[in-house]
């Protein structure tokens, strides 16, 4: 799934380069180094890398559109064939051509964009369709939450001289904007150097909810969905998980990085100290977002350097976000008890079991790997090496869910949606 960052300067002195690439690095633990950068002109260019570091060394103009993803396949940008217009969708869509195809014909004829793009999605019937972002030779910008609502997008600003729009709050922050709105399901920006106009669109789309795993995995801890902090969603969460700990345990540990605030929450619901289990090398690997068994052995292995005088001779509870394939804890659980010597490992993830595909490509998952799907709780537990294993229920989520006032899409744990009671 691909991540979008819209920067718009409505002084053309601007020069982006820079700013495109610390909102890049703010964005990438939602994906990988691979991105796309398209800026106007007489023709819209599209330049593709692998290296964010590279990014700094383009000459960027006042505009710029950028969707980062895990490859060529997740970072799904078109434009037409004068090449005056591109559409970018977070996600690969087989509507993105008719909503091309319209919008390079309003241009031509010096229509309205705004009207043209309303009118070519509301048209298109799509199984929850993704976000959109549009980038026009004329330096022109739409960016459209889609009417599913199963990914969040935030309006900024930087002062008087920038707007941002980002799939996540922090890239804002981190370049020195302003949170102006969360856009609603079905809301859409029209930026150019003289206008700032809101639309709606109400698609032919199956509202979903958000993606659970926004607030389980993919966020970072300091962004805020909708106006919620995931850290204090995360940290509950862990609180809740606390309440099925069977065995005594000596301290709480959580997996590197998005299992930290659970396993905070964790241990201060059982008064038991937190301890920081592992060091991570090199830059933030995301290894459930790697297809590639290699590539995610050696992700989990640069961030699992174990603080050994922390953890000998104790017995853990060790918490996680949640539970894919199971490969990561496996490998933690080996590292744990063969070059540390942990006595007792006793698991706690914090979510439900992942039982199904989702059905909107969101997260892609392989319902042939997905360990709960295809494993009883004792088999999983013998082959993740633990000595006990525990997971939320639906009914613990969703408890924390309408707490904050969410609909959240709960397919792929075997439920409609978290928040609703269905």
């Amino acid at each position: 799934m691909g991540s979008f960052l819209v920067v718009y300067a409505f002084d053309e002195l601007w020069s982006l380069a820079n700013i495109v690439r610390y909102g890049l690095l703010s964005l990438q633990h939602r994906g990988s180094q691979s991105y796309v950068v398209c800026v106007p002109g007489e023709k819209v260019v599209c330049t593709q890398g692998e290296s964010i570091d590279e990014v700094s060394k383009e000459a960027f103009k006042n505009v710029a559109l950028v969707v980062i993803g895990n490859g060529s396949d997740d970072t799904p940008v078109e434009t037409d064939n004068t090449k005056s217009i591109a559409v970018a969708s977070e996600r690969p869509w087989s509507g993105s051509d008719r909503v091309l195809q319209a919008l390079a014909k309003a241009l031509s004829d010096n229509g309205d964009l705004v009207k043209a793009f309303v009118s070519a999605v509301s048209e298109a019937s799509s199984n929850a369709m993704p976000s959109l972002a549009v980038l026009t030779k004329r330096g022109e910008v739409i960016v459209w939450r889609s009417s599913s609502s199963l990914s969040p997008l935030v309006l900024g600003s930087y002062g008087f001289d920038m707007a941002i729009a980002a799939s996540e709050s922090v890239a804002i922050d981190i370049l020195g904007g302003e949170v102006k709105r969360f856009l609603a399901p079905g809301e859409g920006m029209y930026i150019a150097r003289h206008l700032l106009k809101r639309f709606t669109v109400n698609a032919n789309s199956e509202r979903s909810g958000l993606c659970t795993f926004e607030f389980l995995y993919l966020a970072r801890h300091d962004a805020i969905i909708d106006g919620v902090s995931v850290y204090l969603f995360r940290k509950l969460l862990g609180k809740e998980l606390a309440k099925h700990i069977e065995s005594e345990v000596d301290v709480v540990v959580g997996v590197p990085e998005t299992a930290l605030p659970y396993a905070i929450g964790f241990a201060e619901a059982i008064e038991k100290p937190f301890e920081m289990a592992f060091v991570t090398t090199g830059g933030r690997k995301r290894s459930m977002l790697y297809s590639d068994p290699f590539e995610k052995l050696v992700a989990i292995h640069l961030k699992m350097n174990p603080i050994r005088s922390a953890l000998e001779g104790k017995r853990i509870a060790l918490i996680d976000d949640s539970m894919v394939t199971g490969s990561t804890i496996k490998t933690v659980s080996q590292i744990l008890r063969f070059r540390v010597g942990v006595p007792e490992i006793h698991l706690f993830i914090a979510s439900p079991p992942l039982v199904a595909q989702c059905p909107f490509n969101v997260m892609k998952l392989d319902m042939k790997s997905l360990l709960a799907a295809n494993l009883s709780e004792s088999l999983a537990k013998d082959y993740l090496e633990v000595d006990s294993l525990h997971w939320l229920s639906k009914e613990d989520v969703n408890g924390v869910v309408s707490r904050f006032g969410l609909k959240l899409c709960g397919r792929c744990f075997g439920v409609v949606f978290f928040g609703c009671g269905k």
